[in-house]
């Protein structure tokens, strides 16, 4: 499991180390993500790749979210890793906000 500096409440499950470049974004994505869902969450993503026979591998990010006892779950796949956890990180964040929006009513 990863841990991502600056931000205890997330776990990366099954993730490889990530270089500078990529955690530079990936780190810009949970500051964006937090900022929306507010900081007193837990989030867990989990990987997992397909290699079909070929060069490329294809991702598969399945996503957690607890607030207080609430979990929300989202998951996305593609070719590009950080473009999936975007994705995932984007339905998280609405799924937040439907609920937030049901309260309201």
């Amino acid at each position: 499991m990863v841990v991502v500096d600056n931000f205890p409440n997330v776990k990366l499950v099954k993730f490889n180390e990530i270089d500078e470049v990529d955690l530079a974004f990936f780190q810009k994505s949970l500051e964006r993500f937090f900022k929306k869902v507010g900081d007193d969450t837990e989030l867990q993503l989990a990987l997992k790749d397909y290699a079909k026979g070929g060069l490329r591998v294809q991702h598969e990010v399945h996503g957690t979210l607890t607030i207080k006892s609430k979990k929300f779950f989202a998951s996305a796949e593609g070719w590009k890793l950080f473009e999936v956890i975007s994705d995932v990180l984007t339905k998280l964040t609405k799924e937040v906000e439907k609920e937030a929006k049901k309260k309201k009513e």
